[in-house]
């Protein structure tokens, strides 16, 4: 049995297996007698009695005994005293300030107990930084024009050269090891991680890092050899698995590989790259947002920080050395959007230069200090049809049959829940809208990527502080109409702009696409009524209606499953509207089917569109014929 131990006032978290059959739980310096068999862990605060609580195995399994003075909890439920409770993984313990979670033998959330030490590097490092700042007088000469010049860069870095290297060679054996360990996993998660791109530029960073940091990049091949990393597009997803559960294993069995040469260097590099990060870019998230796996970064504060990969939430093993360091990284994401956050204005949005969209929020609108949270686009990596299919997201007929209805210029409304996976869809279906068309896109922040050669970009601006005046998405798709597209995209309908959304669709701009949130294909139908009568409350429902039916053709639902798999569970015609109910009538074409013991498997419904003779000729002319799309 593993145990997952985290603190509520320090960071780090720490995994311990027990192998005895019965296990006393008591304070720091506790009088409490062990039996000699037994075994012992000493949980770090104040507020747990000189014996807690004992874990035994039985025959039935595993139990929890509590005989502190203070509570112990079992999943939230208070354990009574003597009382034995059986527990099995996934239940969670707690005590005051202490969470222990029971974990089985293997399991991926292991990636935060590779560095149970970590706070000793975060220490470590922070005092080689305020060395350095003190040194530099670096909050003043960030200020001067002399800062961006390569020449202070370089003598920063001369300086910070100096006092990691005196730093590392006083430093104890098994802290200088720590850090490596912290180098190799994170270098291995970038190797992982690059396989969704391509490219010369890609290839040419790896060898740029093969050449800076020959010998890391040397004993890091061996590692993912050794870890059975495939390193393909298509693996990614196991290879992050095996590096997450096998690393410190793999690590402990090879760590003679490195020399003392090996280490002294590897230290040094790392170290030097997390403090430069610090100071010139965003800390410990840095690498995060370089990592196309990574979809939304959500640090909860300075010692907390949580990601999204492959669509499910889990615990990052870095995190920020202080609370004021993560204030200087959001004021410095504020300052490059050219925004301010402080005490009277503290909850803020920004956009960073990829186009990723951030949100922070500062006390005392934050409680328990800052939060900020980051969702991630424009990244190096694009994720078209091809590789959504590859990825599960949708079917080859599919992707064949939206591919047709792009060509034959239907519009089509993408509906899914928050971070389904709309954006995404409605980039790669750009990919299949002619050259030679001109086509507007419309949004309230940067995040789509049209593939098209010819495309004007419009952002919505807020009233600012300056007192300039606001311009929505109703303006801007308003002004659209007057810019002679041949489609207009809009990236997110929320509101009173679904009117003109409708009107442009109606009104020879067929082909346009938008993106809105809905459960269903059939709630989309309702959302679009709500969010017309926001803008013209005076018009009939049945009106509204019948605008909707001559306007959409076609509605793709997207949902995130309980695995975290982003997947299109539905693709739907619009065809008209009940005599009976007075409803929108919607017609599913394909739809996700969920069977038991599976994820689901696309299938065509037997449905075929009333405009299937119009895109028949479409699919003939494309690399699938068209009666493959409803096979």
């Amino acid at each position: 049995m593993q145990l997952k131990i985290s603190y509520d006032d320090r960071p780090g978290v720490e995994v311990m297996t027990l192998n005895a059959d019965e296990t006393y739980f008591v304070s720091p310096g506790s009088t409490a007698t062990i039996p000699e068999r037994a075994a012992s862990v000493v949980l770090q605060s104040n507020h747990v009695s000189p014996l807690q609580f004992v874990l035994r195995r039985t025959l039935g399994g595993i139990e929890v005994a509590h005989y502190g003075r203070n509570p112990t909890r079992l999943n939230d439920q208070p354990l009574k005293a003597g009382v034995p409770a059986k527990v099995a993984p996934g239940m969670q313990l707690w005590v005051p300030n202490v969470t222990i979670e029971i974990l089985e033998a293997t399991t991926a959330s292991e990636v935060v107990t590779l560095f149970p030490d970590q706070e000793r590097v975060l220490a470590f490092q922070m005092e080689i930084h305020e060395q350095l700042l003190k040194d530099t007088q670096y909050d003043r000469l960030v200020k001067s024009s002399d800062f961006g010049r390569d020449e202070t860069r370089q003598r920063i870095r001369e300086r910070l050269d100096a006092f990691i290297g005196n730093a590392i060679q006083s430093a104890p054996a098994d802290l200088v090891l720590l850090v490596v360990k912290n180098a190799v996993y994170r270098f291995l998660a970038r190797r992982i991680a690059r396989t969704t791109r391509r490219g010369a530029s890609e290839a040419a960073i790896v060898a740029r890092e093969e050449s800076d940091h020959r010998r890391l990049f040397e004993v890091g091949k061996a590692l993912a050899s050794g870890l059975g990393l495939k390193l393909s597009f298509e693996t990614t997803a196991a290879d992050f698995n095996k590096l997450d559960t096998k690393f410190f294993e793999m690590f402990q069995a090879r760590q003679n590989i490195f020399t003392t040469h090996d280490r002294l260097e590897i230290a040094h590099a790392h170290i030097r790259a997390n403090i430069e990060d610090i100071m010139y870019r965003w800390g410990p998230i840095s690498e995060l947002m370089d990592l196309d796996v990574i979809s939304e970064i959500m640090v909860t504060r300075f010692d907390e920080i949580y990601v999204e990969k492959f669509g499910l939430l889990e615990r990052y093993p870095f995190a920020f050395a202080s609370e004021r360091q993560l204030m200087k990284v959001i004021e410095r994401i504020a300052a490059d959007s050219n925004r301010s956050i402080n005490e009277s204005q503290a909850m803020a949005d920004f956009r960073m230069p990829d186009g990723s969209r951030v949100n922070a929020v500062i006390p005392p609108l934050a409680v328990k200090g800052a939060c900020l949270t980051i969702r991630k686009f424009g990244g190096k990596s694009r994720l078209d049809m091809r590789k959504l299919v590859t990825a599960g997201a949708l079917s080859e007929p599919m992707r064949a049959f939206l591919e047709a209805c792009v060509r034959a210029r239907k519009n089509i409304v993408v509906s899914g829940g928050t971070g389904s996976g709309k954006t995404t869809l409605l980039n790669g279906l750009s990919q299949f809208i002619p050259n030679g068309e001109r086509v507007v896109a419309v949004e309230d922040t940067s995040e789509l990527q049209l593939d098209g050669i010819h495309v004007v970009y419009l952002q919505s601006r807020p009233k600012t502080a300056e007192g300039e005046n606001s311009v929505t998405i109703r303006d801007l798709v308003k002004n659209a109409l007057r810019m002679r597209p041949d489609r207009i995209v809009v990236g997110e309908c929320r509101g009173e702009e679904a009117i003109d959304m409708l009107q442009a669709m109606n009104t020879g701009h067929a082909g346009s696409m938008t993106t809105a949130h809905a459960n269903t294909p059939q709630d989309m139908m309702t959302r679009l009524e709500v969010m017309v009568l926001q803008g013209q409350s005076s018009l009939p429902v049945m009106a509204i209606r019948q605008q909707i039916v001559a306007a959409v053709d076609m509605v793709v639902q997207l949902n995130r499953l309980a695995s975290g798999r982003r997947c299109v569970t539905e693709i739907s015609e619009v065809i008209g509207i009940d005599p009976e109910t007075q409803l929108i009538i919607v017609e599913p074409i394909y739809k996700l089917v969920m069977t038991a013991g599976t994820e689901g498997e696309h299938g065509f419904t037997g449905y075929l569109p009333t405009f299937v003779a119009e895109i028949a000729p479409v699919g003939d002319a494309g690399d699938s014929p068209a009666l493959d799309m409803f096979a």
